[in-house]
């Protein structure tokens, strides 16, 4: 048991009051308060860490948050510009193909035109040739008759 509080107390003035004699502490209760008061701080510290980091987890826990949502909304812009420009090249595609088709069309109307153009030129070339016989019956009249 501890000893009483009034042990290692001198009497002063006569016997009239007693005031306690301050005792030294051992040094084990001196390094233990140390210790103690160390700890303390050190699980002060602690505490203060681990509040600024769970803050911290939580703030890239709404950033993460933050980007996934982001990610979502990206994704589905992409989908719907990938199935816009899918609609465009289909339409491209039938355009060309419409181009193409006329372009065949065009071609093949040119070809027929360049031989009744031929045509004409071979017909026409005969009928100069008959002009020219003509002509010359004509000019040289009966003398050759």
């Amino acid at each position: 048991p501890s000893p009483p509080p009034w042990v290692g107390v001198t009497v002063v003035g006569g016997g009239k009051a007693l005031t306690p004699k301050p005792r030294a502490c051992p040094p084990q209760i001196t390094e233990s308060t140390i210790e103690i008061t160390q700890s303390s701080k050190e699980i002060d510290t602690a505490r203060s860490t681990v509040v600024d980091l769970r803050r911290s987890v939580q703030t890239l826990e709404i950033d993460l948050e933050s980007l996934r949502n982001q990610k979502a909304g990206l994704e589905v812009n992409l989908l719907e510009v990938g199935g816009g420009y899918a609609m465009q090249m289909e339409q491209l595609n039938g355009l060309i193909l419409r181009a193409e088709a006329g372009g065949g069309q065009v071609r093949n109307e040119l070809q027929r035109q360049a031989e009744e153009y031929q045509a004409l030129l071979n017909v026409k070339g005969k009928l100069e040739a008959e002009i020219a016989t003509y002509r010359q019956l004509l000019e040289g009249g009966g003398g050759g008759r």
